[in-house]
């Protein structure tokens, strides 16, 4: 049987499905969404004025093109929309520093959300079963928000609930309270709850779906020893519309909507098209887009493609997304990469979050631990030992960096009604 997502895409690139006829479509869809930018956005008309009619011959034609980057958005938003201001149905802007312009703002039609809401539907299909129903913790009060979007797109076979991100509290007793098989939200605030004082009412899930940030290998393998359940993984951006890519059930690895985008990974520096298995900044193209069509996007994400067919079946491209590549410390003159700490830290069997910050070189660490009875104030020695044993599995380049600026930490236990204690450390 054919894997959910490669029916959805097999849907719309038609047959004979495989990955030449995926291909094929991409390639025709770039035509059609080349020459709509270049009509409609004012942004595009300018950059693609010298392209011959056609383009591109090729995939690796197209790749040639010049890349479209966040700061041009940001300096010029207005360039980018492709549609009248009366077919615009949300607007959303992203805050961004060092630009002249006030923040990325984007534009979608109905034609956009109606695309995200049927993503989403076919997505959720793999996560509940008819009559299932999720608990949401993300934002959902406004028409056209990741929440909203959610509970449109599974009604009304299935339900999703929403339930505030800011009251991640009583979050778990509502899971208890409505039967939820799935819970929807960000990576670091489930953790919170999966190690918190309440975590025995989340052992009725069955699913879990973390996303809108990053989440480390050691974070997914908590959750699911917590609840028993299964964790996977969703990558998009709100510059899409929150489409991108969804890991499959096999957990193997997050299998790329190639109905709707088109993913590269290239070398940062270089711009060129890295072989699978080797990391770079992740482009996409939206295929699909009417409101704020992207070519050739810079993400700004770390990531690789993954070569062989995955255990689940499916022939949709295999992504591995590690996060910002600028998301990092500097500290005994390396460069300690976001992810590398995210992986070592979350396998710490009491932490629910933490923070850190570099003054001067300096590593400033907040460790933020749910409440449990008992819980002292003070690590324990064997807690400190954790900590220990968590910072000698970074990579030999940042162990020798910590060693050399040895690090603070400030403990915070974390309260049903907020932080009750905090304590410096040294290391």
């Amino acid at each position: 049987m054919r894997p959910t997502l490669d029916e959805w895409v097999a849907g719309r690139t038609g047959e004979p499905f495989g990955r030449a006829g995926i291909e094929r479509y991409q390639l025709e869809r770039l035509r059609s969404v080349v020459e709509e930018a270049r009509r409609c956005s004012p942004f595009y008309a300018e950059r693609l004025s010298g392209i011959p009619e056609g383009f591109p011959a090729s995939l690796d034609d197209f790749f040639n093109l010049a890349p479209t980057l966040p700061d041009d958005i940001a300096n010029s938003p207005m360039s980018f929309m492709a549609v009248p201001q009366d077919e615009v149905a949300r607007v959303v802007t992203l805050r961004t520093s060092g630009t002249a312009g006030e923040g990325k703002r984007l534009f979608f039609t109905e034609e956009d959300l109606a695309a995200t809401i049927d993503i989403f539907r076919v997505g959720m299909t793999t996560f509940l079963p008819p009559g299932g129903r999720a608990l949401v913790l993300l934002p959902g009060e406004r028409p056209g928000s990741i929440g909203d979007l959610l509970v449109r797109a599974v009604a009304p076979e299935r339900e999703c609930v929403l339930h505030s991100p800011l009251d991640g509290r009583t979050a778990l007793e509502q899971v208890a309270e409505i039967g939820a098989q799935c819970l929807i939200g960000m990576p670091a605030q489930v953790l919170s709850l999966a190690r918190g004082p309440d975590s025995r009412l989340g052992r009725g899930l069955s699913q879990v779906l973390l996303c809108a940030d990053y989440a480390a290998p050691s974070l997914v393998s908590a959750i699911e020893r917590a609840w028993g359940c299964s964790a996977r993984r969703h990558y998009g951006l709100t510059e899409t519309l929150y489409g991108g890519a969804l890991e499959c059930e096999e957990r193997n690895w997050l299998h790329v909507m190639e109905g709707n985008y088109l993913f590269e990974v290239v070398d940062p520096t270089t711009l060129a098209p890295l072989p699978e298995g080797e990391f770079g900044e992740v482009v996409l193209t939206t295929l699909c887009a009417t409101g704020t069509p992207l070519l050739r996007y810079r993400t700004g994400d770390r990531g690789r493609f993954l070569p062989g067919p995955c255990r689940c079946g499916s022939i949709l491209r295999g992504l591995e997304i590690t996060g910002r590549a600028s998301n990092g410390v500097t500290t005994g003159g390396a460069f300690i990469p976001m992810h590398e700490l995210d992986k070592a830290m979350f396998a710490i069997p009491w932490l629910g979050d933490y923070s850190v910050s570099s003054d001067g070189g300096l590593l400033n660490f907040e460790l933020h631990a749910p409440a449990r009875a008992g819980r002292s104030p003070e690590l324990t020695e064997e807690e400190l030992s954790d900590l220990t044993d968590a910072l000698n599995r970074l990579p030999p380049s940042a162990k020798a960096a910590l060693e050399r600026e040895a690090p603070s930490f400030r403990f915070r236990v974390q309260q049903h009604d907020g932080v009750t204690s905090v304590k410096r450390m040294a290391r």
